[in-house]
């Protein structure tokens, strides 16, 4: 009988030690997931009295504010959707997206710097942090506007600072009805979601271009005169390249070649330079790196060659024919209309391309910075002397060549088209600065999903971006 009883009370202790090791993991251990768990009410209550952080313009007005009711506080946005696929929604049921997420420690006032030592102590929660970005709402709205229906993407940054003034991609949604119209986002084919500014991998076409001849002109394999003839094909092991619509254009230096796009050159330099030498000039322009942007890890992608949705090391195996095409801008070579930006804004500051961002400055609710924006060189792409010589052969493409749709009165654009295939259809690029002689502005522009080259569809939008950029006041 004893026994018995002994039994039962050994098994009775264990499964009472069991208990409490299962109640210390939940409450100690497994605490903090349980905490971010998406199905946890009272978490998502809480978050809901807290007056959540403004998202502002560069200009100081909002872009996502706050309302309360019944005691809770929902996002607003007094100037509708404003870049919502860079400032992201912040919604009870789906969670948060873009800066709302990668700045959450901020903006809900739970982040160190946020709260002063009384409401630590009393365990109060003050108004979250407002983040002031670089986006230029009045620079932004004409983004939106330019592209309109049509699927695509455009960004503008300061090559001399990184700050990036405009990034609107199409198409769009409306943030303030995230909470009933994401299960139709999620299952939209053209993804509304996404940022193509920042995931939209294109092959970026003859816009590469730029990217080509800094190399050949780096190594000294070519200058700007350098004579080449054209018979509209390009032969290489066992393959050709062509021109676009298989026009011919018979003897041509290399400006000339770069101002009317021509192909069957660049395929040649190509060859003269070889593979190691493009993917090295790629690495320096940025690509087969992830932009350090303020977004989540997966907003934003690396360009370069692509296998699938695999990148690619750069040492992966070429042979000539796909070294001639990746000249070109074609083969596997794949981009971000943000890296394209790059690419410009590289020439365009003489060889150096700065660290993109897209927050100026956070403030704590009683007024203190916590975080404030300093401009760093991120990769060097070439020289001055080079970058100078790309100048003045871009300036050629919008002034004579078939970027002319670009051309401003009184503005001196420098930028370079691109008009990839993709299946049936292009992939229409431009990429740009202006002016010419003073930077303030780069930009990219792709259009997917047309039966337009970059100069007919992409270099009219790019200058509608930059007369709107160069009419601000200030930029970051």
């Amino acid at each position: 009988m004893d026994r018995a009883i002994s039994r039962v009370f050994i098994v009775g202790v264990v499964l009472m030690v069991a208990l409490m090791v299962n109640v210390v993991w939940i409450q100690v251990i497994h605490a903090g997931s349980l905490r971010r768990a998406p199905q946890n009410h009272r978490v998502i209550a809480q978050q809901l009295r807290v007056k959540r952080g403004l998202i502002q313009g560069f200009d100081g007005s909002t872009i996502a504010g706050d309302a309360k009711r019944s005691g809770f506080y929902y996002r607003t946005y007094p100037q509708g959707p404003l870049a919502p696929q860079i400032v992201g929604y912040d919604s009870a049921r789906y969670g948060q997206s873009g800066i709302e997420a990668s700045l959450n420690g901020y903006l809900s006032g739970s982040a160190a710097g946020t709260q002063g030592l009384i409401d630590r102590l009393l365990g109060r929660h003050t108004p979250g942090a407002n983040v002031r970005l670089t986006i230029v709402p009045a620079v932004q709205k004409v983004a939106q506007s330019a592209l309109g229906s049509q699927i695509g993407a455009i960004v503008a940054l300061d090559p001399t600072t990184g700050a990036i003034i405009a990034a609107a991609s199409t198409p769009s949604y409306d943030p303030a009805r995230i909470d009933l119209s994401f299960p139709a986002l999620i299952k939209n084919p053209d993804a509304p979601l996404l940022s193509r500014v920042t995931q939209g991998l294109y092959p970026p076409g003859s816009s590469f271009k730029v990217v080509t001849a800094t190399a050949a002109l780096n190594l000294g394999k070519v200058t700007p005169t350098t004579p080449f003839n054209d018979t509209g094909v390009y032969d290489i092991y066992g393959g050709k390249v062509t021109n676009y619509h298989g026009e011919i254009f018979g003897a041509h230096d290399f400006t000339k070649a770069l101002t009317d796009s021509i192909n069957t050159t660049f395929a040649k330099v190509g060859t003269l330079i070889g593979q190691a030498a493009l993917i090295d000039q790629m690495r320096h322009y940025g690509f087969y790196q992830r932009p350090p942007l303020e977004l989540p890890l997966g907003m934003v992608y690396p360009s370069g060659r692509y296998a699938g949705a695999k990148l690619l090391s750069t040492s992966a195996s070429m042979n000539p024919l796909d070294v001639a095409w990746a000249a070109v801008g074609q083969e596997s070579v794949l981009a971000t209309p943000l890296q394209m930006a790059l690419v410009a804004a590289g020439v365009a500051d003489a060889g150096q391309v700065m660290k993109p961002y897209l927050v100026q400055r956070v403030t704590s609710s009683r007024g203190g910075v916590l975080s404030q924006a300093s401009p760093s060189l991120w990769t060097t792409a070439t020289s001055p002397a080079t970058a100078q010589t790309l100048n003045v052969m871009m300036q050629q493409v919008v002034n004579a060549g078939t970027g002319t749709a670009a051309a401003l009165t009184g503005i001196q654009v420098a930028g370079k088209t691109g008009t990839a295939q993709r299946g049936a259809s292009n992939v229409a690029w431009f990429i740009a600065f202006a002016p010419a002689n003073d930077p303030k502005v780069a930009v990219a522009v792709t259009i997917e999903n047309t039966l337009f080259t970059g100069g007919d569809v992409a270099a009219p939008l790019a200058a509608q971006v930059i007369k709107a950029a160069l009419a601000q006041p200030g930029l970051p």
